[in-house]
């Protein structure tokens, strides 16, 4: 989905990870190389000193959206890991730069493309192949050993990855579970504590809940008026993949396989019992009709329960992994998130590659933001790690990833995915004769 990317926020001590807002945007910069700084410490080791070789003290500028680095909540963490950054490296001091959501989007853009980036900043996940294309962004890798990246849940990692190289480390991410109603399993006849786990079985129990309401219930709900991949947590618990690229850059389209035959005969036989705007919905309506127990089973992120506060804790909700293409496939789910970049042209990559470290380290990735941590030992100490109610979603995020790997043409073969299950769905289209077609608009699209 050229990645739409939902947003987790804690609210009080129990369960509601927020659709959150994201901004800013800095500058400064122009390239000298650098050695590699030590990597996956923790941020409370002090690192060996690098001073500033001019004597004076010099300037990175970090830059990311207002809704964190400016918020009353996580400013001071901020200031903190300044002084921190400012201890482990005399002689030089970070300045935060910061824009409110809609004009952070646009303005850290055209900040790169005049050539006054900022040292390092957050990148936003759909952005992210095009920072990579152009240059923008430092290999991380030729500044850090591989254990520094050892941490991060490898479906994320691999988002921030160009051409095999780690031009990012991994920030905050998210993820979709399986929600549905126990009370409507239960008049239906099933086991309300026992979920389906397979494709098959989402199949059966949407048919079985739908026939036991008489249509007053969906069994299914689907978003297709979000307008991109849809359901793509479904196919992402599965071996499959919309396309490979290999080492040259190649691009095969492979939606010629079984999962995604098979994933697209599920959308086609689960279509009577969708409810009946499934065509006009998008995720946050049909989160609003799972909270009414209109819609049995619903595939999303925490939005369900910040949009509808007053089904928190009650008893007909029920939360599971998104059920798998069968029980031989690995689990799975869409992740989104942001990563943190360092600039091409720093003038200081040996210091910028440590901000972004002490960024993502232990003891500040969690606190420095509202979304959930992109590494094992950052979630852990986190606080969705300590409210039982999100024990699904920490269990289904370690197994998050994307339908493809990352290229320039990532938002239009997301389209046409799109655009194949509209046609299949809404226009009769057979399996077969939209696999063809996408087949060939794939390889269309990655030719040009």
């Amino acid at each position: 989905m050229g990645t739409k990317l939902s947003k987790l926020v804690l609210v009080s001590l129990v369960t509601v990870m927020i659709a959150f807002l994201a901004a800013g945007c800095g500058g400064n910069s122009a390239n000298e190389g650098g050695s590699s700084p030590s990597s996956g410490a923790s941020a409370s080791e002090t690192p060996a000193e690098s001073k500033a070789p001019s004597g004076k003290t010099e300037k990175l500028v970090y830059y990311g959206f207002s809704e964190w680095v400016a918020d009353p909540a996580f400013a001071p963490v901020f200031e903190e890991l300044k002084a921190k950054f400012a201890e482990q490296n005399p002689g030089y001091e970070v300045e935060f730069q910061s824009d409110p959501w809609g004009t952070w989007e646009t303005k850290y853009k055209v900040m790169f493309a005049s050539g006054n980036a900022p040292d390092v900043f957050i990148v936003n996940n759909p952005d992210f192949p095009t920072f990579a294309n152009s240059g923008y962004l430092l290999d991380l890798g030729t500044q850090l050993d591989e254990s520094a990246f050892a941490d991060y849940f490898p479906g994320i990692l691999s988002m921030y990855k160009w051409n095999g190289k780690n031009m990012a480390l991994p920030y905050t991410t998210d993820a979709r579970v399986l929600w549905y109603n126990k009370d409507l399993f239960t008049q239906a006849g099933l086991d309300p504590e026992k979920p389906p786990t397979t494709w098959s079985e989402l199949k059966q129990y949407a048919e079985q809940i739908t026939q036991a309401t008489g249509g007053q219930a969906a069994g299914f709900g689907m978003d297709l008026g979000l307008k991109e991949f849809p359901a793509q947590s479904l196919f992402t618990a599965s071996n499959g993949s919309i396309i490979q690229v290999d080492e040259a850059g190649g691009i095969t389209p492979t939606v010629n396989t079984p999962e995604f035959k098979d994933y697209l005969q599920l959308l086609a036989d689960l279509k009577p019992n969708f409810e009946a705007d499934y065509a006009t919905l998008d995720h946050l309506k049909l989160g609003t009709l799972f909270a009414q127990q209109k819609v049995a089973m619903v595939i999303a992120g925490t939005w369900v329960t910040d949009q509808n506060p007053d089904i928190l804790g009650a008893s007909f909700v029920g939360q599971s992994l998104v059920p798998k293409h069968d029980e031989n496939a690995p689990d799975g789910s869409f992740g989104g998130g942001f990563g943190i970049g360092v600039s091409a042209n720093t003038k200081h990559p040996e210091q910028a590659v440590k901000l972004a470290e002490l960024l993502t380290s232990v003891d500040f990735n969690a606190r420095t933001m509202s979304d959930v941590p992109a590494n094992n030992a950052s979630l852990a100490v986190s606080k969705f790690a300590t409210d039982p109610a999100y024990g699904i979603f920490m269990e289904q995020i370690k197994f998050a990833r994307q339908s493809q790997p990352k290229t320039l043409f990532y938002k239009e073969i997301d389209s046409a995915v799109y655009d194949t299950v509209s046609k299949v769905l809404l226009g009769g289209q057979s399996v077969d004769d939209g696999i063809a077609e996408l087949e060939s608009k794939i390889g269309q699209i990655t030719s040009q």
